[in-house]
């Protein structure tokens, strides 16, 4: 069945009528629709369209105004008689901003288990099973969100937030700016599958320009956390540090090489609106699925349609991200590499899970000639398309780590 057949019917009935009088919009129309088509889950309102891909202020506002239009006329039509509905079991929210534990679900429906498997043999085996809708899926928002910043602009932050009527909880990330997490009544917290980084578009040219950008990106792919969006603010600015362009170009390297999702708001308060709305469709996907607790190296990849979902324990998410954390040498090999002329978080990745230290590059170097060293790394494979390092990377490589370093 078809769980949006109202916004999917009149988005398509407003693309036949912009496409036979070649209106300018059905372009975005058709991208809509097609986002649309590829959702799986019902929307409560058409404000939630925000959040999927296409979808600006302008079309969830038709959508909203025909929606409202609708469900007026459908009183009329029913005499302004309400049916009552099923009835559905509804644990009570905290006010936004504000802690759970008042309000959180009887602790009956926690327990802990010892799964049947390899694991048993240890001691610390028991992991957190979480039953549905006895938990609260709360938005974490990182301290630097909130500090360093001018007393208008947190209160801003904070107001929206307050508006949004979403839980939320401001305390350290170690990567990424929000997070989203699963709390229940005995305090266990499990990370959900996303995090967002922001960058308001002056922030995020510096981070090009300084660096600071790969390193973010070869951060948040090692978090262990698979769906990452990366978020661009718009900011009317003419210090932008680069062509705006050029920032662009890297947004969309960072979706099409990196998987991330890109997405781009108008201001602060878009911002803060699609976070809101990313909790409210997160506490639709999860309030029914069973949410077990698993360490980083034995998460299950994340489907909508699975009804168990493993996910990592919010304490070893915070500690394996921190940047004091005790680096392995590929992880340092791999930072290092991103430093170097045209190369991406992917490839660095890439090669390093061939060759994990500089040593091993450097004597699979001395077992070759010059130009078969220069080859070496020519035809390793990165990212999601499967594309070749190159000749051209490969010896500007060779060039650094066995030319420039060898006597």
């Amino acid at each position: 069945n078809d769980p949006n057949p109202l916004f999917k019917k009149w988005l398509g009935e407003w693309l036949k009528y912009s496409e036979e009088n070649n209106l300018g919009n059905k372009t975005a129309l058709a991208r809509a629709l097609n986002s649309f088509e590829k959702y799986p889950l019902p929307l409560a309102s058409a404000r939630e369209c925000i959040i999927l891909e296409g979808f600006g202020p302008t079309i969830c506002e038709m959508l909203d105004k025909k929606h409202k239009k609708y469900k007026n006329e459908e009183m009329k039509c029913s005499g302004n008689v309400e049916v009552p509905a099923e009835k559905k079991k509804v644990s009570k929210k905290p006010k936004a901003g504000t802690s759970s534990s008042k309000t959180s679900p009887k602790k009956r429906a926690t327990k802990k288990i010892v799964p049947e498997t390899k694991s048993e043999q240890k001691e610390d085996a028991n992991i957190v099973v979480m039953s549905p809708s006895t938990f609260q899926i709360i938005l974490l928002v990182d301290t630097q969100e909130t500090k360093g910043k001018t007393k208008k602009a947190l209160d801003a932050t904070i107001c929206e937030l307050n508006a949004s009527k979403v839980i939320y909880e401001v305390r350290h990330l170690s990567v990424g700016d929000f997070a989203w997490i699963a709390r229940d009544p005995e305090g266990n917290e499990l990370v959900l599958p996303y995090i967002v980084e922001r960058k308001r578009l002056d922030d995020f040219g510096s981070s090009i320009r300084d660096g600071r950008f790969h390193e973010q990106k070869f951060r948040l792919m090692r978090s262990g956390i698979p769906n990452v969006i990366y978020m661009v603010e718009m900011y009317d600015s003419r210090h932008l540090g680069l062509p705006f362009k050029t920032i662009m170009q890297a947004a969309t390297n960072t979706n099409v090489h990196n998987k991330f999702t890109v997405k781009i708001t108008d201001n602060h308060h878009g911002s803060i609106l699609y976070l809101s709305v990313m909790s409210k469709m997160l506490e639709k996907i999860f309030e029914e699925k069973i949410l077990v607790g698993c360490s980083k190296v034995d998460i299950k990849e994340f489907k909508m349609t699975d009804d168990f979902v493993s996910l990592m324990h919010f304490k070893e998410f915070n500690a394996s991200s921190s940047k004091t954390r005790e680096m392995k040498v590929r992880d340092f090999f791999a930072r290092q590499l991103i430093q170097l002329s045209s190369m991406s978080v992917d490839k660095a990745l890439a090669i390093t899970r061939i060759y994990g230290t500089p040593r091993i590059l450097m004597n699979a170097y001395r077992m070759r000639n010059e130009q078969e060293g220069r080859d070496l790394l020519t035809n390793i494979k990165y990212g999601r398309l499967g594309r070749q390092i190159g000749h051209k990377l490969s010896e500007i490589i060779y060039e650094f780590y066995y030319n420039t370093l060898t006597y």
